[in-house]
């Protein structure tokens, strides 16, 4: 099993909307900027558990901010829908482009230790942030949505990965609109199952998505988190902004 690097590229990453930046008057809409956002993004304190950010080892204080620089923008997870998605949905994830960004990963009791032992959790969450006219990133999450919808059900291996269901999923009442998505399938290779809790969320002139994983091994070894538990892990994310 692959420990949690700074950033993982799963080939079924979602995207998450999150939302703020905007004044109280809705005609004098504030798009935040990428420093802006990066301010608002989870810090370890954030949530219970030994929480750490994950930083590659070149790039690190930049990585720490939160902010996407150009070089780090083409080595973050893009999505790929399937081919029941429609061009226009397709088109939407392909183009995205982050602003900010952030992964924490979780110090778990019984942490997964390749290869002596294959039992037991690696637990991390990502989370992104983009904005710009609120018209274009309703536009943008109802795109995505539409894709993702079009792309649930079962799913064959690819890319080492898989295979594996995707499936709609509940996530709380937060921002102007929100789509939760879980993903479970298979590492490349067998002997760990993947939980992705993708879920999105919009509110004005923010784009954000949230990603709580949790990569699972062993017989008898149930999820480290219940669906209640990722939505209020989503709450807060969208409280900060």
């Amino acid at each position: 099993m692959r420990a949690p690097v700074w950033v993982h590229v799963v080939l079924v990453a979602v995207l998450l909307v999150g939302a703020a930046g905007c004044g109280d008057d809705e005609s004098e809409v504030v798009v935040p900027t990428a420093e802006a956002l990066a301010s608002t993004l989870v810090e370890p304190d954030d949530y219970d558990g030994d929480w750490s950010i994950t930083a590659p080892p070149e790039g690190t204080e930049q990585a720490l901010s939160g902010v996407v620089s150009r070089e780090q923008q083409e080595l973050l997870p893009r999505a790929e829908l399937c081919d029941d998605a429609s061009p226009e949905s397709r088109q939407a994830v392909e183009t995205l482009q982050w602003k900010a960004f952030r992964q924490l990963e979780l110090a778990v009791e019984d942490p997964v230790q390749p290869p002596d032992d294959m039992e037991g959790h690696m637990v991390f969450v990502q989370e992104f942030l983009t904005s710009g006219d609120p018209e274009e990133i309703e536009d943008t999450f109802g795109l995505i949505r539409e894709g993702m919808q079009a792309c649930l059900g079962d799913f064959p291996a690819a890319g080492g990965e898989g295979p594996g269901t995707a499936e709609e999923m509940t996530v709380p009442d937060v921002g102007d609109d929100r789509f939760g998505v879980l993903v479970s399938m298979e590492e490349g290779g067998g002997g760990a199952e993947w939980l992705l809790h993708e879920m999105f969320v919009r509110q004005g002139p923010v784009l954000m998505l949230l990603s709580v994983t949790d990569i699972r091994a062993g017989d008898g070894v149930e999820p480290y988190y219940s669906i209640d538990d990722v939505g209020a892990m989503l709450q807060t994310a969208v409280d900060k902004l």
